[in-house]
C-alpha cells in the first residue's frame, strides 16, 4: 500500500476515524508495541485488512497538486527533520516511518558520511529519497556557521580566545574572524579545549589586533559560502536533491543568516523553540522546530504540540537526532501516532513548500 492510499484513508476517516490506537493504555505504561500490531492498527484505520507487510513506504512520485489536495483534507501539516545523517537514520528512523508510510527529512553532512561508517552511505540516502524522503544541507563537516560570543577580551598578542562555546575550534586550520563594533582581526584555528576560565579556541598565531569582550568569533563570509556550496555540490553529485538547510548547534546569528538564505529556500531551525510556524506571511527561511527527544519533551508536550498544530493555521516542524539515546523507537512511534491522531498530514519540506507556494499564488 503506497503512501497516497494510506493518507487518503486518513482524510476520509477524520481526526481519529477507525484508528484504534490505545496509546493511553500501553504507551504511557511504558509497554512497547510490536510492529505487527502497529501494522494491524494502521490497516484498521485505512480499511485495509491486508496491510502490506513488506513496508514498501512512500513512492516519492506525487505531483504538487496531489500533495495540496491531501493537505486540504487534513487539519494541518507536520515535517519531521533528523540531523547529522547517522546510520541510525536508516536502521531506526527510516524503518519506523515506513511502518506508517510517512516521510521525513535527513539533514545531511556529506563529509561525515564519507569518513565514517557511523554515518549513512550515499546509497542508503538515495534509497530514502527515492522512497519519498527529503535531503537537507547540514554543512559538510557539521561546522557551526553562526557567530559565538567572546567571554574574555582578546588582546593583541593573545593566542587563545575564550568563548561561550568553542565550536569554531573543531577543525584545525579553519580561518576565523574576531570582531566587535569597533575592530576586526583574523586568525587560524590550532585546537580547542577548556580550563578553569572556560571554553577556548587556540590560535595558530597571536592576534594582531585587540577585540573587546563584547565581540564575537565567526568564519569569514567567503569560507561560509564555500562550505554551503561544497555541501550542496557533494550531495548533488550523489544524485540527491537538496531541499533546505538545518543549522548545526542552532547557531544561526550573524552573516550566516543572509548567506544561508541566499542558498536555500527553507530553514527548519532559524529560531529557537516553538515549532509552530504561522502560515500567514511565513518566510520559510526563518522557521522554527521543536525537539521531540525524551530529554527535551514529554509525551504530554508532544500531545499538546500536535493539538495546537491541528487547531491553528501553522506549519509544524519537529526535530531530533537518531543516534541519541533520547530519541528512542518508542518516542518516534509516539510522535508519529500523535500527529496522525490529530489528522495532521506528515509531509516533507519540499511538499510543505509546494503547498505554501500555492497558498501565496
Amino acid at each position: 500500500m503506497d503512501r497516497r492510499t494510506f493518507l487518503s484513508g486518513i482524510a476520509c476517516g477524520g481526526a481519529l476515524g477507525g484508528y484504534a490506537l490505545a496509546r493511553d493504555g500501553q504507551e504511557k505504561s511504558g509497554e512497547t508495541r510490536e510492529s505487527g500490531e502497529t501494522r494491524a492498527r494502521r490497516g484498521e484505520r485505512t480499511g485495509d485488512s491486508n496491510v502490506d507487510e513488506t513496508n514498501e513506504g512512500p513512492t516519492g512520485d506525487e505531483d504538487d497538486e496531489s500533495v495540496r489536495d491531501r493537505v486540504a483534507d487534513a487539519e494541518g501539516m507536520l515535517v519531521f527533520t533528523y540531523d547529522d545523517s547517522p546510520v541510525e537514520d536508516y536502521t531506526l528512523t527510516y524503518d519506523v516511518h515506513r511502518e506508517y508510510d510517512v516521510p521525513g527529512c535527513v539533514a545531511a553532512c556529506p563529509g561525515l558520511m564519507e569518513e565514517s561508517d557511523a554515518y549513512l552511505e550515499p546509497d542508503q540516502l538515495r534509497e530514502m529519497q527515492a522512497d519519498g524522503w527529503d535531503v537537507m544541507s547540514h554543512t559538510y563537516h557539521h561546522r557551526s556557521l553562526g557567530r559565538i560570543e567572546l567571554t574574555e577580551p582578546a588582546r593583541a598578542g593573545d593566542d587563545r580566545l575564550y568563548v561561550e562555546a568553542n565550536r569554531h575550534g573543531a577543525i584545525e586550520d579553519d580561518p576565523l574572524v574576531i570582531f566587535d563594533d569597533e575592530s576586526e582581526t583574523t586568525a587560524t584555528v590550532a585546537s580547542r579545549g577548556s580550563d578553569s576560565v572556560g571554553e577556548y579556541v587556540d590560535l595558530a598565531e597571536p592576534l594582531a589586533e585587540p577585540v573587546d569582550p563584547s565581540g564575537y568569533v565567526r568564519y569569514p563570509e567567503a569560507f561560509i559560502e564555500a562550505l554551503l556550496e561544497r555541501t550542496d555540490d557533494r550531495l548533488e553529485s550523489w544524485g540527491l536533491d537538496v531541499t533546505g538547510f538545518v543549522y548545526t548547534y542552532g547557531r544561526y546569528h550573524g552573516v550566516a543568516e543572509d548567506l544561508v538564505r541566499d542558498h536555500h529556500d527553507a530553514v527548519a531551525n532559524h529560531r529557537y523553540g516553538g515549532g509552530h510556524n504561522d502560515l500567514e506571511g511565513l518566510d520559510p527561511t526563518t522557521m522554527r522546530r521543536m525537539y521531540v527527544e525524551t530529554d527535551k519533551a514529554g509525551e504530554d508536550d508532544v500531545d499538546a504540540f500536535m493539538r495546537t498544530a491541528a487547531d491553528e493555521d501553522v506549519l509544524a516542524i519537529v526535530g531530533g537526532h537518531s543516534q541519541f539515546d533520547t530519541l528512542t523507537e518508542d518516542r518516534i512511534r509516539y510522535t508519529i501516532e500523535a500527529a496522525l491522531e490529530n489528522d495532521l498530514e506528515i509531509v516533507t519540506m519540499a511538499e510543505a513548500l509546494a503547498v505554501l507556494d500555492a497558498r501565496n499564488e
